[in-house]
């Protein structure tokens, strides 16, 4: 699993601190984006293996930012974890049903996404 290049998605540098050294510690390349434009930018230049991205943010959401990876043949394969604070089943619902792999809710536990991360390849 080591040198799987993850991109997490978040507005709050708390969260995208606490994922980045969580994920660094157990051999996953991280890069990082505050918000859905830096995102696609990323995703273009940088080439991520997955991606974790809030649902919630300003300017362009998370569920904004799937929906345009998801529709450039160059980027459609790239999974996308959702996270967000926010239980509600018809914005989890609209993200699966747009592509997303996964959703995590926060508060989340490290080790239950490393899990899903692993579980992404062999």
């Amino acid at each position: 699993m080591s040198n799987t290049k993850v991109l997490i998605v978040d507005d709050e540098s708390f969260i995208i601190n606490l994922l980045k050294n969580g994920l660094t510690e157990n051999g996953f390349d991280v890069i990082t984006a505050e918000n859905g434009f830096e995102a696609l930018l990323a995703v273009e230049e940088q080439k991520p293996d997955v991606v974790i991205t809030d649902i919630m943010m300003p300017r362009l959401t998370g569920l904004e930012f799937l929906k345009a990876i998801k529709n450039n043949p160059a980027t459609a394969g790239v999974p996308v974890f959702l996270i967000s604070a926010m239980d509600q089943a018809d914005m989890v619902q609209e993200g699966l049903d747009l592509g997303a792999a996964d959703y995590i809710t926060k508060p989340f536990k490290i080790n239950e996404i490393i899990g899903k991360l692993r579980h992404l390849r062999p």
